[in-house]
């Protein structure tokens, strides 16, 4: 008799549109401080480069450590709700949600 297997859980993964509009929250924010990359950077303890990476979607991933020390400096505010962004938010946007291929039913 075949074994049919569980569907899988969705699986999550970093959009090249997600990281850009995260890149721009953050960028816009980080702006309305005054603040320059190379002072957040001292602020952050996060690389230059590695910030303006982040500011313009480069690359295929986010590094949570990185996003939450920007995100504790500049504060950026989620005009939705008039909060400050939550880390897992910010995430959220970047990311998006797929539908696992089927696995083949075992015999």
């Amino acid at each position: 008799m075949p074994r049919q297997s569980k569907r899988s859980q969705p699986i999550a993964r970093f959009d090249k549109v997600g990281m850009v509009k995260v890149g721009l929250i953050l960028k816009n924010a980080r702006e309305q401080k005054g603040l320059t990359l190379d002072e957040l950077a001292d602020l952050t303890g996060v690389g230059k480069t590695r910030l303006n990476d982040v500011e313009l979607g480069n690359g295929n991933k986010l590094m949570v450590d990185t996003l939450e020390a920007y995100r504790r400096v500049i504060r950026p505010v989620n005009p939705e709700t008039g909060e400050v962004y939550k880390c897992w938010e910010l995430l959220e946007i970047a990311m998006i949600l797929e539908d696992p291929p089927e696995l083949e039913v075992q015999k």
